[in-house]
């Protein structure tokens, strides 16, 4: 079982990853901006975070950019899920710290293992 946040302002987007984490026995929290992520991650301490690239307040490139300098969480592991298609957007998460890149439409298996590929090699 792993503590997981997804950052997403649709919510539809976030039933379906809370719904697909859950089942495999994970606990998830969700916000819907990025304004706040930061701080509930340095709270929270979660095992994985899962970031938009567009919400409101604050993208989920500069949330990763924040998470990366912060001294308590710049090792969480960061999963971008969006619907950004561009090469160029995924070499930027990446540059910016992104683990893993996952473009919307997803199918929710594939999160699911990429989720716990992340956890499992954060766990060495």
């Amino acid at each position: 079982m792993a503590r997981i946040v997804i950052a997403d302002d649709d919510e539809l987007v976030v039933d379906i990853v809370r719904a697909a984490l859950e089942a495999r026995g994970h606990v998830v929290g969700a916000l819907e901006d990025g304004k706040r992520v930061k701080d509930v991650i340095e709270f929270k301490q979660p095992d994985l975070v899962i970031l938009d690239c567009s919400m409101p307040e604050l993208s989920g490139i500069e949330v990763l950019r924040q998470i990366r300098a912060s001294v308590r969480a710049y090792a969480t592991p960061v999963l971008m899920l969006t619907g950004r298609r561009s090469q160029a957007d995924e070499e930027i998460a990446v540059r910016a710290g992104a683990d893993d890149y996952l473009r919307k439409p997803f199918d929710p298996d594939q999160l699911v293992a990429r989720v716990e590929a992340l956890l499992e090699s954060n766990a060495r």
